[in-house]
């Protein structure tokens, strides 16, 4: 079996190993960094790729329990954002936690801000330097994030809900619902095939969403540029409806997140409009009000702010088949080196001439 596709089939196990972990051995840690957050005048969350986009759900969910908090990259932060962390509660997170951008983010915060790190390497300089480390403890991924990606989403949800007042109840969510995702990916990964005749080697998918999904669609949209070498747009579904839903044709391709939540319906009647202007759509979320021509992939009702961790499986599978499609190793990097130690160049050996 391919690298990429055991670690994919592997999330049940390593998100099994993660909840187990927060339990238990990580609870003090967790309870720390809770106390921490709930103390904050105001909460930056700040991240590079995947690890930034497993941020987003935790952002809007302390956002609802009045909590000041935002999610911002990494790199803006570093560079052009300093004002913004002073008197903040800064959450870090880096699946290696030695990448460029948060090591030296660490070296111009310590001391003046606490710090919490979550990362999934706990001899890393993130865990040695923060305030509080969180260990994601999740299985390591070859190369793209995966069980890393889906461990950062469990981690960060079980951390907001411990905040909240509701750590039990969520992880007691969480552990009932692993059967029904571990069958989800089972599923992804039997029926590869079926994704053929919507993404041609040619596509450029759309992914649009609302809300905590939108760590989906941009996640998704990395898994495309990662996995299969292919474009790929991500976009809230608002902003796409202001302009750039002029690109669609019978070409157009695009994924819909309809979770259950206040907005469902007004991404479902976008999908309508996508389908009603010749474009292709899939519908990522619980099935119900059934969209003419668009097809679905069913997914569990659960919270929204779980949500992704179900949502982000049918992505995997797409960019694992569309770079087959287009002949490529997927998953195997051309450029990027796994953890980005250099903000100025890549690493030339790299490079193809």
């Amino acid at each position: 079996m391919h690298n990429l596709a055991s670690n994919i089939h592997a999330q049940p196990e390593s998100l099994a190993r993660t909840l187990h972990y927060q339990c238990k051995d990580g609870a003090p840690a967790m309870k720390h960094a809770a106390t921490l957050l709930r103390s904050g005048k105001k909460i930056i969350i700040t991240a590079m790729g995947a690890s930034l986009f497993a941020s987003i759900p935790l952002r809007y969910f302390l956002c609802s329990f009045g909590l000041d908090a935002v999610a911002i990259e990494a790199g803006e932060l570093l560079h052009y954002l300093n004002s913004v962390w002073k008197d903040a509660v800064v959450l870090l997170v880096s699946r290696s936690g030695e990448s460029v951008e948060i090591a030296k983010l660490l070296e111009k915060m310590k001391g003046k801000v606490p710090i919490i790190g979550v990362t999934n390497e706990p001899l890393s300089q993130l865990s040695r330097s923060a305030d509080v480390s969180l260990s994601i403890a999740s299985l390591n991924d070859e190369m793209v994030a995966i069980q890393t990606y889906t461990g950062t989403l469990l981690t960060l949800h079980l951390l907001g809900n411990l905040v909240a007042g509701y750590f039990d109840a969520a992880a007691e969510e969480v552990r009932t619902l692993l059967p029904s995702f571990a069958s989800l990916v089972e599923a992804s990964m039997k029926t590869l095939t079926s994704w053929d005749a919507f993404l041609s080697p040619s596509v450029t998918p759309y992914l649009l969403a609302r809300g905590p999904s939108v760590a989906s669609a941009h996640e998704g949209a990395l898994l495309f540029h990662e996995v299969a070498k292919s474009p790929a747009v991500a976009m809230p579904i608002a902003s796409f409806r202001h302009g750039p839903v002029e690109v669609v044709d019978q070409n157009f391709r695009g994924f819909v997140f309809a979770p259950q939540g206040p907005t469902r319906d007004l991404n479902l009647a976008l999908a309508h409009d996508l389908v009603q202007f010749g474009g292709e759509i899939r519908l990522i979320g619980p099935s119900g009000s059934q969209v003419r021509d668009a097809r679905w992939c069913d997914l569990p009702s659960v919270s929204q702010t779980l949500s992704p961790l179900f949502e982000i499986v049918p992505l995997q599978a797409a960019a694992f088949q569309l770079a087959v499609l287009r002949g490529i190793e997927p998953g195997s990097f051309r450029y990027a080196p796994q953890v980005a130690v250099d903000e100025a160049s890549f690493n030339q050996r790299h490079v193809s001439r």
